[in-house]
């Protein structure tokens, strides 16, 4: 009898085991797989620096990391460094972003925004001055607003509009679907869905390739203002 009630409580632990570690592997599966990835950016036919991008993920936190570099003559020019940072918590598919960074640097200026998520409130600051805004749930910043596209493109979601919390304000971001499209990038070819930003003016438009093989995040950027395109397209990546 002492037997079999060991062994049940054996296959009870087991089963627990089995539980929780599904439970974890349906909370990652609800978001991007984590990768590193490399990216070219250029200006027609004039390459501008390079992109590198990483998601990672410990425990329950996300870490999402941009960094863009100046090369060859932008280098000489501007000198301009971007680091993009995000961290925050995820429950399944919710994101909940807790600190954002963006530092822009070049040879004559610089230009800083931090944001700390707490419950209702945002604060930080942005070029020095400080904010504090009050927010909603699903409030994002602008790196969390990558992976929740990501998220809502794998789901096939019909709405793709988000609060994003920039320059100390609450902005609206919407994306607008441009249907299915096959691409070849230094990369190989990606099966990707094409958006585009919802803007009131058509002063800037800027067009995302999300790929299906990296769970949605974006293989090509295209960037349009008053005429200069600035495009970014992968080079490798690793998951």
């Amino acid at each position: 009898m002492r037997q079999f009630i060991n062994l049940s409580s054996r296959f009870m632990l087991i089963g627990l085991l089995l539980f929780s570690s599904q439970a974890v592997m349906s909370q990652a599966e609800a978001l991007p797989r984590a990768f590193n990835a490399n990216f070219s950016v250029a200006k027609g036919h004039l390459t501008l620096g390079e992109l590198h991008a990483s998601l990672k993920y410990q425990g329950n936190r996300y870490h999402y990391k941009k960094q863009t570099k100046a090369s060859g003559l932008a280098a000489l020019l501007t000198g301009i460094k971007i680091i993009e940072n995000t961290d925050g918590r995820f429950s399944k598919e919710t994101l909940q972003p807790v600190d954002y960074l963006f530092n822009q640097t070049s040879r004559t200026k610089s230009r800083v925004e931090k944001i700390h998520f707490n419950g209702n409130l945002a604060t930080g600051s942005y070029k020095g001055t400080p904010f504090k805004v009050a927010i909603k749930p699903d409030t994002l910043d602008r790196g969390s607003l990558e992976l929740a596209v990501a998220r809502d493109v794998a789901m096939n979601k019909p709405q793709l509009t988000y609060p994003v919390v920039e320059k100390g304000e609450i902005k609206t971001f919407s994306f607008a679907r441009l249907g299915k499209e096959t691409i070849k990038t230094p990369a190989g070819a990606f099966n990707t869905v094409k958006l585009s930003v919802v803007r009131n003016t058509n002063k800037r438009k800027t067009t995302f390739w999300l790929a299906q093989e990296l769970d949605y995040m974006p293989v090509k950027i295209r960037h349009n203002e008053k005429g200069d395109v600035i495009t970014t397209v992968i080079k490798n990546y690793k998951m």
